[in-house]
């Protein structure tokens, strides 16, 4: 008898915890509310989204969030949801929602509260783009533009496609065309200049800005790999970038990257700025922004005692004084490195170049074996007031990573900047080569992210890069001065991706 009172005492102990568990459940804060129960839907209808080219778009549900692209070329941002269940108590910002009838502006993320009736809710935030997801320029200009000179007057108006902070409605400026052998290209670059200085997608405001054009190079995105290895590596005053779509005058120019303007300024290359009065011996010594360049792209420069031309970028009113100085001053630092007491860390070359700043730079351009930077063009050197002579920053590298047919720069293996006339010497310091041989040490845990951010941008532009080609239909055509043929984006990619990874074990295995 004993034995079976205890059995069911058992039993009715744990029916009682049962019931208590399932109690604490029904009451707890974690109990999902019947509007997680049930499938939220939303969908954008064009009968009642006017301009709209497909008939319904759904919204792709991940989580709390739901996304939606919209086709064709627009800066319209406010747009009418259709949504289920449609509880008759939706919310945004606390204003009740009526399915198909209420618009909300999706210039940024809207968040849509579903409440049960029981007083529970669902949140889920909503964002809406237009075209391919990425930022569209909207550009309008007075005349054509058709001049590396000459600039035309016009106006930009962005839709930020809710990734950045809303752009004043129309911003005034000036175009002219930029860049030497991608001018004389289809698809053109451009270089803009505000009326005055504007933020543009989270970047620090500044006047002039730049529109590469990435033509010849298929992954859309060899400069912005090379600015992002910049970063990683500390090279001095690395440009920041964007991609965005380009509209100009109406017309679908192409993807494009936005990027910083090579110039002395705060947020770009930070030094002191010299004026025309600041010829005395207290501030003549900088700063000063020089760019090594065989084609002489500019009103000032001198030559080397290599017989190489350094080109001046800034100051643009160089004084005859300013002139003479920072000419002596590169004169001086090309003997130093040639000197016979060269490697002497007091009065050698050390004595006047920033030889980290140096290392930095040569890390990038060797990593991705930019065939301009072996002493031709886009080599940019600084000097600030008092300072020694620094290298940055990194530019132009559409011809890199194996994007250049006819000279060894196209071969993950084998030196290439180290050939030029500065590193060859530098060099032959036993103690320069071990400080590079250090410092790549150093960078190795940040190589797995050059890949990975690869990949990133690769997906970011996904749809930007099939509009791009639909565009310029050059993806199986030989255009210079492409090495290969890949035939697809993502061949692009991974052509890319491979050449670097050979590159980097190249330089593991020589360093």
């Amino acid at each position: 008898m004993g034995l079976y009172f205890n059995f069911y005492k058992k039993v009715i102990l744990t029916v009682i915890i049962l019931a208590l568990v399932y109690s604490c459940k029904k009451t707890s804060g974690n109990y999902q509310p019947e509007a997680n129960d049930t499938t939220i839907h939303f969908f954008i209808d064009a009968n009642k989204n006017p301009g709209l080219t497909s008939t319904k778009i759904p919204l792709e549900l991940k989580g709390d969030s739901a996304t939606a692209n919209v086709p064709g070329i627009s800066s319209a941002r406010s747009f009418v949801l259709d949504f289920s269940p449609d509880t008759g108590n939706v919310k945004v910002n606390g204003i009740s929602q009526k399915s198909g009838v209420t618009v909300n502006d999706f210039t940024k993320p809207v968040t849509y509260t579903f409440t049960d009736s029981k007083g529970r809710t669902k949140a889920i935030k909503v964002s809406v783009t237009n075209f391919t997801g990425i930022p569209i320029f909207f550009l309008n200009t007075s005349a054509p533009v058709t001049s590396e000179d000459d600039y035309v007057t016009g106006s930009l108006s962005i839709n930020t496609n809710g990734q950045f902070d809303a752009f004043p409605k129309s911003a005034a400026l000036n175009i002219k065309g930029r860049g030497n052998s991608t001018w004389l290209m289809p698809k053109k670059p451009y270089r803009i200049k505000f009326n005055s200085k504007q933020s543009v997608l989270g970047l620090p405001a500044a006047k002039n800005w730049v529109l590469l054009a990435n033509y010849s190079d298929k992954t859309l995105m060899r400069d912005a790999v090379a600015f992002d290895i910049g970063h990683q590596f500390g090279a001095d005053f690395t440009p920041h970038y964007r991609f965005v779509e380009l509209v100009m005058n109406g017309v679908y120019q192409g993807s494009y990257m936005l990027t910083e303007q090579v110039e002395i300024n705060e947020g770009r290359v930070d030094i002191n700025e010299l004026s025309t009065i600041d010829n005395d011996a207290d501030n003549i010594s900088g700063g000063y922004l020089l760019e090594l360049d065989i084609r002489l792209d500019a009103d000032y420069f001198f030559s080397g005692n290599s017989g190489l031309p350094y080109t001046i970028k800034d100051p643009d009113d160089i004084t005859p004084q300013q002139l003479d100085y920072i000419r002596n001053y590169i004169l001086q630092s090309e003997k130093a490195v040639y000197a016979d007491n060269f490697a002497d860390p007091l009065n050698g070359y050390a004595k006047y170049i920033n030889v980290d700043s140096f290392i930095n730079w040569y890390l990038v351009e060797e990593l991705m074996k930019d065939n301009d930077a072996m002493d031709f063009s886009s080599i940019h050197y600084y000097k600030d007031l008092n300072g020694k002579l620094g290298m940055g920053p990194v530019w132009d590298l559409d011809l890199a990573a194996g994007n250049y047919v006819g000279t060894a720069s196209n071969n993950p293996e084998g030196w290439w900047i180290r050939q030029g006339y500065l590193f060859s010497r530098l060099f032959q310091d036993p103690a320069f080569k071990a400080r590079v041989k250090q410092r790549w040490q150093a960078l190795q845990p940040k190589l797995p992210l050059i890949f990975a951010n690869i990949d990133a941008n690769a997906a970011y532009l996904n749809l930007s890069q099939q509009q791009n080609f639909k565009t310029w239909d050059i993806m199986n055509s030989n255009i210079w001065p492409v090495s290969q043929i890949a035939g697809s984006y993502q061949g692009e990619i991974d052509y890319l991706k491979t050449w670097l990874k050979k590159r980097v074990d190249w330089m593991n295995a020589n360093m």
